[in-house]
């Protein structure tokens, strides 16, 4: 058998890489997109590996223009100009290469095509069999029977020979060159023959053979081809010449000597390793043989499998609890008998103190009782409550609930790894501890579902399979705070992490352990009330309609709309027309009973989400409900709440209100709302330096009225309630990029007439405009934004060709300084809040966190100190170019408020 002999066409496959990532990007610990760089090895090491080649060489363009260029100044002038992300990373992969002494062919004047076919006919007539590894058609004309094309598509590479060329293309090899001289070529602006598609060409190929015996028999083709061909002469044979690859390089190239025979893929492992690609580690190890337990550096997080012990003594607890006040920083696990912090108590804990190394201290396993709890609860107590100590953990604001239940206070956790896995990379979704451990730290860990059956609880299993599991959680939130600490130092993110989201860690476990009084008896009176009030608005639309029908079945539904009332569709699903929210609001512009039902919906979900379900949530030993607020849950840095959900309650709405109101300040206590007014549109205003936005805030006015005057050009005092609210909502929907078509629908007025709108408005907020410009160029250059206090986001797709993609890109790059500085702000005021209440030694508890409100639950006798410390706190918090202002209101129950 011949030996091989791979050509890889070198920025067909970057370019490919780099846009196949483009809406997720692949980033080193710097941030840095390296998306090209991971899927040009990742297909490099994949060939290699399947098809295993004895030489290969890389082969790339040259900077040089070529004579094509000279002969043709369009050609390829319709190409757009690369991503600077994209242009960065052919650097790193020519270095890469080299590391391996990888062949990169390349040669001024030449294009990598003509290198190939250079290369691939000089290595067919040395004996080899060639492959070149390319995306372009134009490469089918070099196919014989010994140089075929490996062509990617649909996640695999197609072996392209003669044969395959007909079959895909309808003519020979050797007709290929002819074929696109006929069609063009449209990515290389190559003209061809104006008219002529792929069908026609093939038809004319296989009756003339040649393009010269097209136009020899030109006489004997169709009006319409005659009139075509004899139009574009020119152009099909000027095609013909950029199209046909040079051969003239073949003397100077030496396919034997790309040999791989002296090939280590595992050189990369460094590289990869500085470049964050555990994944490429773990295929390189896979390939070469090399045990993972022991590719390099013992204390790398790379070091597989750890060793581990279970504590049976305290003596042997004792001599942990001295290597953790040995070493100062400890990761601490802690396994438990329920989901639910609230409702938890521990059964085990794990410590470890380096990378590998870990153990197991159980209290209760398989049914059978171990170490005394008293005993270890004190030691326990000893380690996190020792501020010389610095405690590590992830997820740990569940442990922090359930260690406040045991009646341990944790006063010294230093490093959240779930939360620093967060901030390095907001976009991703799952922050899971065996999720981050298979794509950071190429290790599969032992999962809960594996040891744990169904019907049972961790305490139910044996210590022998316990143990294992839980000293791993242990080890891998070392080895992540080991990987983390560096990568945020290296992106200058320590700032946002260590001063922001890691005080906010037990705070936020606070406000959740406090939890909210619901008065169950109060919200199921209102549920009474809604039941009839639902009753009645079904019974109006029925008379309405002049039929019963299922109001919830989309199907009837359709029927009532648009046969029976011949209401206009608006849109239609794999269901028919659809009848969701956005539709009915456009239709009750025309008809009553898209409004009736829209309503009907609206007091449903009230119904179900909270009426319904809140009782659910209230402890049975707190008589409060205990909600999650999430740290880690949006890509801007807000929080965001589940189990249940507080933050959407409807503020307006009466309904809204009255649910509210089922919340309620225990005996002795009042509510103390503290909301941010208008925080956003302010931080917009600092960040664009925009001075008619400014001016607006500092006089004190209404902002939206404000903006109503400048935009109508009308006095202050002629600004009517309906221009205030179109200049409200075009002062949020610039924040949030909205369009003129989605302005108009919102107001309710023709595209045309929110297209003056928002001209008007950033004409008269210029600034806005010049931010918005600048914040897009840096995400298109950099990849990401960053928010007043450092915080990070990437955003994908901001290079995109696809306009669609692009322009939510650009809306998430405008945004997210805007909305995440906000967020970042009311996160360091609570910090800086439960400080000074710790200072004075009030018994005021923050008990709630909804956007830009906190909620505290004040005793009486404390109202007159908290109100004026938080109004202070709150409204100096940060130094900005305009004042924050801070509306403060106190009550008896949360529907007090607004």
């Amino acid at each position: 058998m011949k030996p091989k002999l791979f050509l890889l066409d070198g920025f067909s496959l970057i370019f490919r890489s780099y846009w196949a990532f483009i809406n997720n990007p692949v980033r080193n610990p710097e941030g840095q997109n390296v998306s090209a760089v991971y899927g040009f090895f990742s297909t490099m090491i994949s060939l290699i590996d399947k098809h295993k080649p004895e030489n290969f060489a890389v082969v790339l363009d040259s900077p040089v223009p070529t004579f094509r260029h000279i002969m043709y100044p369009e050609y390829k002038a319709n190409r757009d100009k690369a991503p600077d992300d994209l242009h960065d990373q052919v650097p790193i992969i020519k270095e890469f290469l080299g590391v391996l002494g990888m062949d990169i062919l390349a040669s001024d004047g030449y294009e990598a095509d003509d290198l190939m076919a250079c290369a691939a006919k000089k290595g067919s007539a040395e004996g080899f069999n060639s492959f070149i590894i390319s995306a372009d058609k134009d490469l089918m004309q070099t196919v014989t029977k010994d140089i075929h094309m490996l062509r990617p598509e649909k996640g695999e590479y197609l072996d392209i020979g003669p044969e395959q060329v007909i079959e895909k293309m309808g003519v020979r090899a050797d007709q290929i060159v002819d074929y696109l001289s006929l069609i063009g070529d449209a990515s290389d602006n190559i003209p061809g023959v104006r008219g002529i598609g792929p069908k026609t060409a093939v038809t004319l190929l296989q009756k003339y053979e040649t393009l010269d015996g097209i136009y020899e028999n030109i006489e004997s083709c169709t009006k319409g081809q005659i009139q075509k061909l004899s139009d574009n002469r020119g152009n099909a044979y000027l095609s013909k010449k950029l199209i046909v690859l040079n051969y003239d390089k073949e003397q100077g190239i030496k396919p034997s000597d790309y040999s791989l025979k002296n090939l280590d893929l595992s050189l990369l492992i460094p590289l990869f390793q500085k470049h964050g690609m555990n994944r490429l580690i773990g295929r390189v190890q896979k390939i070469t043989g090399i045990d993972k337990d022991n590719n390099g550096d013992p204390n790398g997080p790379n070091s597989g499998k750890g060793v581990y012990s279970t504590v049976f003594t305290l003596s042997k607890l004792d001599e942990w609890v001295a290597l953790i006040k040995k070493n100062k920083w400890f990761a601490l696990d802690i396994e438990t008998d329920n989901i639910d912090p609230m409702k938890a108590s521990p059964v085990g804990f794990s410590l470890s103190v380096s990378s590998g190394r870990a153990c197991y201290i159980p209290l209760i396993a398989g049914g059978q009782t171990y170490l005394d709890e008293n005993e270890v609860k004190m030691r326990i107590i000893d380690i996190t409550g020792d501020n010389d100590l610095k405690l590590i953990g992830h997820n740990f604001k569940y442990d922090y609930k359930v260690l406040k239940k045991w009646g341990v206070n944790v006063t010294n956790l230093a490093f959240d790894t779930m939360v620093a896995s967060w901030i390095l990379d907001t976009g991703t979704n799952n922050y899971g501890m065996d999720s981050l451990a298979d794509s950071l730290l190429n290790y599969s860990t032992i999962k809960y579902k594996d040891i744990v059956p169904k019907e049972s609880l961790f305490p139910d299993i044996d210590l022998e399979i316990a143990a294992p599991y839980a000293a791993e959680d242990a080890d891998i939130t070392y080895r992540f705070y080991e990987l983390f600490k560096k990568d945020l130092k290296l992106r200058k993110l320590e700032g946002v992490f260590y001063d922001l989201e890691m005080p906010l860690v037990p705070i936020l476990g606070d406000i959740e352990f406090n939890g909210i009084k619901l008065d169950t008896a109060s919200l199921n009176k209102f549920g009474l009330e809604l039941k009839v009030k639902l009753a009645g608005l079904q019974d109006k639309i029925y008379i309405e309609c002049g039929k019963e029908f299922n109001i919830n079945s989309t199907k009837q539904l359709q029927e009532v709309l648009f046969i029976e009332r011949k209401l206009q569709p608006v849109k239609k699903t794999k269901t028919g027309y659809s009848t969701d929210s956005s539709v009915l609001e456009i239709l009750s512009k025309e008809d009553i009973v898209p409004e009736m039902i829209l309503n009907y919906r609206m007091l449903m979900k009230l119904k179900s989400t909270y009426i319904d379900a809140l009782p659910g949530y209230v402890n049975s030993e707190t008589g409060r409900v205990h909600t999650n607020l999430n740290q880690t849950g949006t890509a801007t840095g807000r929080l965001s709440s589940r189990d249940p959900n507080l933050q959407n309650i409807p503020i307006r709405s009466e309904e809204g209100r009255k649910i509210r109101e089922s919340f309620r300040a225990e005996p002795g206590c009042s509510l103390l709302s503290a909301d941010y007014s208008q925080i956003e549109l302010v931080v917009l205003a600092h960040l664009s330096e925009d001075e008619s936005l400014k001016k607006a805030f500092i006089s004190g006015n209404d902002v939206h009225s404000e903006t109503g005057s400048l935009i109508f050009d009308k006095p202050l005092s002629e600004i009517t309630k309906d221009d205030r609210r179109i200049a409200k909502t075009i002062n949020f929907g610039v924040m949030y990029g909205m369009s003129s078509f989605r302005l108009g629908r919102d107001l309710g007025i023709p595209r045309s007439k929110a297209e003056e709108f928002i001209s008007s408005y950033f004409l008269k907020y210029s600034s806005i405009r010049t931010f918005m410009d600048r914040i897009i160029e840096e995400a298109e250059k950099t990849g990401k934004v960053r928010t007043l206090m450092g915080r990070e986001r990437f955003i994908p797709g901001i290079n995109s060709r696809n306009k669609t993609e692009k322009s939510g890109a650009e809306r998430m790059a405008v945004n997210t300084p805007i909305q995440g500085s906000a967020a970042d702000i009311v996160k360091l005021v609570m910090i800086k809040l439960i400080n000074k209440i710790r200072d004075l030694n009030l018994k005021a508890k923050m008990i709630l966190q909804v956007h830009d409100e906190v909620i505290f639950e004040v005793p009486d006798s404390e109202l007159d100190v908290l109100k004026k410390l938080v109004k202070e706190e709150m409204e100096n918090v940060v130094s900005l170019s305009i004042p924050l202002r801070t509306s403060i209101e106190t009550g008896k129950n949360w529907g007090d408020f607004h």
